[in-house]
């Protein structure tokens, strides 16, 4: 594909304080005269005289989570008969001192009415069923890992699966081994509506509260089953990443609400029901809580097989090369002639990113901004063998260097707070941190050899430190049995070039692609997309808000413009649970660009079969709204 007459930053000129060699030297003079730099210096080239003292503490206080007891108490459910809900003191509890409730970015702040921690389904029925009597909305909150206002008001109910320490400080952890929950856990089931499972695969009943964490440990554990992908994050509940369509990477894989069989939840009127029929599950499996109380997901796992995964580093250029007549950006062409990057060297690398993205089972990689070089995450799976039971478990995976790693990690957590830090260098000191906290798999080393369950898990995902972050789903078509590999380059190249356009240095953390499938979920964003590429720009939240918005704006206005041959632009959809919803599209406000356009038939689809499940099962669509609703998504799907 020649884009040369379709691209909007053609002509990025070198911005100086932007380019990599300019942010070395200068930071490299900062870090010889601050002691709280003092991390970078081998980084930067330079020995230290004492490389343990440099890192002392570090990984200690950033890495380990800081619990906070917070009190809580039996809820009493106030004006409520007592006779109608009764229950044990430890089914459902108080927190208690009117805590305010943010999600962990703190873009949504409120304080609710209650915060109510529900540790039995008999519990949520409870809550369900008081809420009604006080006519109050009550909506789900885990880990809060969500950008956009998908919560409560404040004079309604905030209800969760988990003890609310956990999430207080990041980094976040799981419940304590003796936290005692009916929502927490695993089983394996026979069938669903008397459907066995497909052979090599089982259906297991995850409960909603359950966290990818525990999900993880259960496949280490038992070692004969996993799922195929999802999502990286570890510090996150199947309810929560089940609710908002989430997904991981692969070519050949989907959404995590395409693996869901069965939804048990608890309806308007705080009655247990389910939902397997597999039309209705097109809309039940990924409904943003808008059918009641998640309170179980069944879902579809296959045999255990085994990531061998050989991540590298590469000169930017070389990690997804730029499609053919592609006005790359000056500051990367200076590194390619210092490199002596020739045209033969990137037509090579473009057919070995093509090799990757045909053959290998998961796909993702990530540019740190003003780096040279970026990380490559692909890798292939194989079969089990019974010499594989000793492999080593997340975040490990054998590393002999793994202390190194995550004391570099550790200095990138602390730097994502360094406001005083101009913002270009705060930027690449973050990058330089996070490729050393990265490994690189050299010709010759051997794999890095894991559970496909661990190696989901790479590292943990970004959980330690707070971030902003727009993620997009951006259709790639097949054209004549092939796939437009052009089309993925070119939004990531548009990408790059919005970065190195901005002298503000407005995205500080990173540009990331992962590439899925479709998907048939109603309300999917991959759904009609024959390939996906999911890509996302991240920054820290020190980064001015009007900035990060500005950037954010013009990063879209690239992604929405990409059209077919007939003038027809691309259905380019947001991910739900990011950073989207005060943006424009095509100059219209971008909800009314998701209302009338990018899902104006799916939501007509949804409120059709979510209409037929609640009455089917005794409840309304008004009843639902008013106990479960919440403004943006209620507004933009119903109303």
């Amino acid at each position: 594909m020649d884009v040369t007459n379709t691209n909007r930053f053609e002509g990025v000129e070198a911005i100086e304080h932007l380019d990599a060699d300019n942010l070395h030297k200068d930071l490299l003079s900062r870090s010889l005269e601050d002691h709280r730099l003092r991390p970078l210096l081998p980084l930067l080239g330079v020995t230290s005289p004492d490389p343990k003292a440099q890192h002392e503490g570090l990984t200690k206080d950033v890495l380990t989570p800081s619990i906070r007891i917070l009190e809580t108490k039996a809820f009493t459910f106030p004006n409520a008969p007592h006779e109608s809900l009764p229950l044990e003191d430890w089914e459902v509890q108080e927190l208690l001192g009117d805590k305010p409730f943010k999600n962990w970015v703190a873009l949504t702040h409120f304080t609710p009415k209650y915060t109510l921690i529900a540790r039995s389904i008999r519990g949520v029925q409870s809550v369900v069923k008081y809420a009604g009597l006080v006519d109050r909305k009550v909506r789900v909150v885990g880990y809060r890992h969500t950008w956009s206002p998908l919560f409560t008001k404040p004079e309604d109910i905030v209800l969760t699966f988990i003890p609310p320490n956990v999430c207080e400080e990041l980094p976040y952890s799981d419940p304590p081994s003796d936290w005692h929950s009916e929502l927490q856990g695993v089983t394996l089931v026979e069938s669903v509506d008397g459907v066995k499972p497909p052979s090599d695969h089982v259906f297991a009943k995850v409960m909603a509260g359950t966290t990818n964490n525990q999900f993880r440990l259960w496949c280490h554990k038992h070692a004969n089953w996993a799922l195929p992908f999802n999502t990286v994050v570890l510090a996150v509940t199947f309810g929560g990443t089940n609710s908002t369509i989430c997904h991981g990477a692969g070519l050949s894989t989907s959404t995590l609400s395409d693996l869901v069989k069965e939804i048990e939840y608890v309806d308007a009127h705080g009655n247990l029901q389910r939902v397997s029929d597999p039309e209705e599950l097109k809309a039940a499996s990924g409904c943003f809580g808008f059918l009641g109380i998640v309170v179980s997901i069944t879902i579809q796992m296959e045999t255990m097989t085994i990531a061998e995964m050989r991540p590298t580093q590469v000169p930017v250029v070389l990690a997804i090369p730029p499609p053919k007549g592609y006005p790359i950006p000056q500051i990367i062409r200076n590194q390619m002639r210092q490199a002596n990057i020739s045209e033969e060297d990137i037509e090579n690398a473009r057919l070995e990113w093509i090799r990757r993205c045909e053959e290998d089972h998961f796909h993702e990689w990530f540019w740190f901004p003003y780096q040279k070089n970026a990380w490559v995450n692909t890798w292939k799976r194989r079969l089990k063998t019974p010499e594989d039971s000793t492999l080593p478990q997340w975040p490990q995976f054998g590393l002999k260097n793994i202390d190194e790693m995550d004391a570099h990690g550790a200095f990138g957590t602390a730097v994502a707070k360094y406001d005083w830090l101009p913002p270009s260098q705060q930027a690449y000191a973050f990058g330089l941190a996070s490729l050393a906290s990265l490994p690189n798999i050299s010709e010759g080393q051997p794999s890095m050899t894991a559970y496909i369950s661990e190696g989901l898990h790479f590292r943990g995902g970004t959980q330690t430190f707070p971030f902003w972050g727009m993620e997009w789903e951006l259709p790639v078509r097949h054209l004549n049995g092939k796939r437009d590999y052009g089309a993925i380059q070119r939004a990531w190249w548009d990408g790059i070039s919005a970065i190195y356009s901005r002298p503000e240095a407005p995205c500080r953390a990173a540009l990331e692609m992962r590439l899925t499938g479709g998907s048939d979920v109603l309300l999917a964003p991959q759904r009609g997309n024959q390939s996906t590429a999911s890509i996302e720009v991240f920054t820290h939240p020190i980064t001015p808000l009007d900035e990060w918005r500005a950037f954010r704006q013009l990063v879209v206005d690239r992604w929405t413009s990409y059209k077919d041959e007939t003038g027809a632009y691309f259905n380019a959809r947001p991910h739900w649970a990011k950073h989207w919803w005060d943006l424009e599209v095509h100059g219209k406000p971008i909800q009314h660009h998701v209302k009338e356009v990018a899902y104006k038939q799916a939501f007509t689809e949804f409120r059709e079969v979510h209409a037929q499940i609640l009455s089917r099962r005794g409840t309304t669509v008004a009843e639902t709204r008013r106990r479960f609703d919440m403004e943006l998504m209620g507004r933009l799907i119903f109303e």
